[in-house]
């Protein structure tokens, strides 16, 4: 799983770095053999303004299954990436969950492909054959 923490218009300490990285690894760490790249973007929306503008906008890519975003705005940088990570966990989880879906065919059980009618189902094989006897001449 690779990382890239990409700071705009804001600066990215080495704090914040590894605090992003922490978050990631605790809510990806169950996914990492089908998450690639993870992109975590922070951002000042409103600049030396203030208020609840720090935006952090994650991004992981996964293995044959396309993009999952994950995006939080709050009033400082930890609160936002926490949020982020949150979203961004729940969002690969569903998406890891579809896939594991489609994989399934209709009609097979769980517990794996059905028994053939040989292996200890009942046939209509006497029915058949009662059909095909004909009366006795005596």
């Amino acid at each position: 799983m690779r990382l890239f923490v990409v700071g705009e218009k804001a600066g990215v300490g080495e704090g914040l770095h590894d605090f992003i990285t922490r978050r990631l690894h605790f809510v990806l760490g169950r996914f990492a053999p089908e998450v690639e790249r993870v992109t975590a973007r922070i951002d000042d929306v409103n600049g030396p303004r203030g208020g609840a503008d720090k935006r952090c906008r994650m991004e992981v890519r996964l293995r044959g299954l396309g993009n999952v975003l994950g995006e939080a705005c709050a009033v400082d940088f930890e609160a936002a990436v926490a949020f982020a990570a949150e979203r961004l966990g729940r969002g690969v989880a569903r998406a890891l969950g579809r896939r594991s879906q489609k994989k399934r065919r209709p009609g097979e059980s769980m517990a794996g492909p059905r028994e053939s009618p040989e292996n200890g189902k009942r046939s209509n094989k006497k029915k058949q054959d009662a059909a095909n006897l004909e009366p006795e001449k005596a």
